[in-house]
C-alpha cells in the first residue's frame, strides 16, 4: 500500500511539473512575441530592488557596492555624492548609475522628501554615517 501512495504521489509531481512547465512557456511564448529578433531572458535572480522614502533630510550612510547600483528618484527630488566628488541634485525621473568599488551615499533634499528606486547585484558594504556637513556639500 504505501509504495502506491509513494508511486501516486510521484505520479502526481510529475504531472504538477509537466503542467507548470506547459504554463511557463505558453507564458513565455506570448511573452516572447512581442519581440523581433533573437533574444534570450536573463536570470535576475541576484539582483536586488529597493524603494525606500527619504525624508527631507534623511539620507544613507556612505556605502560601496561590488557591482553597479542603478537609482531613479521616482518622487520628489534627492541628493548623492561619490566620495571626493560633488554633492548632486537629482530631480524626479533623473536616474544615476553609481560605479563598482565607489564609494557614496545618497538620500533626499534638505528641503523635500524624495522617493528612490534601487537595482543592484552583488555585496554592500555599509560605511560611517554622512556628516551634516558632508550632506550639505561644505
Amino acid at each position: 500500500m504505501r509504495r502506491f501512495f509513494a508511486l501516486a504521489a510521484k505520479s502526481l509531481l510529475t504531472a504538477l511539473a509537466i503542467v507548470a512547465t506547459v504554463a511557463l512557456a505558453q507564458q513565455q511564448g506570448g511573452f516572447l512575441s512581442n519581440f523581433t529578433g533573437e533574444i534570450a531572458i536573463v536570470d535576475s535572480s541576484e539582483m536586488r530592488s529597493s524603494r525606500i522614502r527619504f525624508e527631507a533630510g534623511a539620507r544613507t550612510n556612505w556605502h560601496v557596492h561590488s557591482e553597479p547600483q542603478l537609482l531613479l528618484i521616482e518622487e520628489g527630488r534627492g541628493r548623492w555624492q561619490e566620495q571626493g566628488g560633488p554633492v548632486l541634485v537629482l530631480e524626479a525621473g533623473e536616474p544615476v548609475l553609481t560605479r563598482a568599488s565607489v564609494v557614496h551615499w545618497h538620500g533626499a533634499d534638505p528641503a523635500q522628501a524624495a522617493v528612490q528606486f534601487s537595482v543592484y547585484a552583488g555585496s554592500l558594504e555599509w560605511q560611517q554615517a554622512v556628516s551634516d556637513e558632508e550632506y550639505l556639500g561644505r
